[in-house]
């Protein structure tokens, strides 16, 4: 990835702690690379993003969001419109959160934590209900626990093309000839570059990405017939199979 800078639109300089920012983003908008002096927890209230670090990629449906710590360079694209909320934590009390970008549930507690400072001033009274607020959110936030469905990225600039392509589009379904080819380098160095920096084989890491893809339309209301279409089975019994296989469970549990 290249170089990350700071981005303005947030709330890095808010007088509090603990601030909120919503917002609403059109399919296909992309935040460039960038990072945040906070630590934040993003999510969409509706709709459907991808947030990509240098290390992985997360595709994150209304029922999950992503934490990431101060510093960490991100971008983010919106597969759908996305009803977009981000909550901003100031350093000093990130010391407790994860050190590593982190995929969670979002408890109806949290959300609703959430609205409720949005209906509080920038400046609110850190003794009144603002501030409550704010505190029960950190509280609620030491809660986190990883929800493994990270789509591990190589570093490797011909290996990570083909991720993006796929990314974009996990349906493709060409082989690793036809990939290799797209990308200028053997197949062989192709499958030697996404196993020994992704740690998976190029046809288990599609399945993984093709999963956690799945998983995401599924939570956002899709149908298992048209997911299982959309990123690349035939048929939702193959589909509901390969998520079996690969991430341990059936759709249903793992959307819970």
């Amino acid at each position: 990835m290249p170089t990350a800078t700071p981005y303005r639109r947030n709330l890095d300089d808010a007088p509090r702690a603990v601030a909120v920012l919503p917002s609403s983003r059109a399919l296909g908008d992309q935040i460039p690379l960038h990072h945040h002096r906070r630590g934040q927890l993003t999510f969409a209230a509706s709709g459907i993003m991808r947030v990509e670090t240098p290390e992985a990629a997360w595709i994150l449906p209304p029922a999950r969001a992503l934490w990431l710590p101060p510093q960490w360079p991100h971008t983010v694209t919106m597969r759908s419109h996305v009803e977009m909320r981000t909550v901003y934590i100031d350093e000093p009390h990130c010391a407790a959160l994860p050190k590593q970008p982190s995929l969670t549930e979002i408890s109806g507690l949290l959300r609703e934590l959430i609205l409720a400072l949005l209906d509080e001033p920038a400046d609110y009274d850190e003794n009144g209900r603002g501030g409550t607020v704010a505190r029960l959110i950190l509280t609620e936030l030491g809660r986190l626990r990883d929800a493994p469905l990270a789509v591990p990225l190589p570093r490797d600039l011909r290996a990570l093309r083909v991720a993006r392509a796929l990314l974009d589009d996990s349906s493709l379904g060409h082989d690793l000839d036809r990939w290799a080819d797209e990308a200028g380098a053997s197949r062989r160095t192709l499958a030697r570059l996404f196993r020994s920096e992704t740690g998976l084989g190029f046809a288990e890491w599609r399945a993984r990405l093709r999963a956690i893809d799945g998983l995401a339309r599924l939570a956002d209301g899709a149908l298992v017939a048209e997911t299982a279409r959309a990123v690349g089975y035939a048929s939702p019994s193959a589909f509901t199979a390969m998520i079996h296989r690969t991430l341990g469970g059936p759709p249903r549990r793992l959307t819970k």
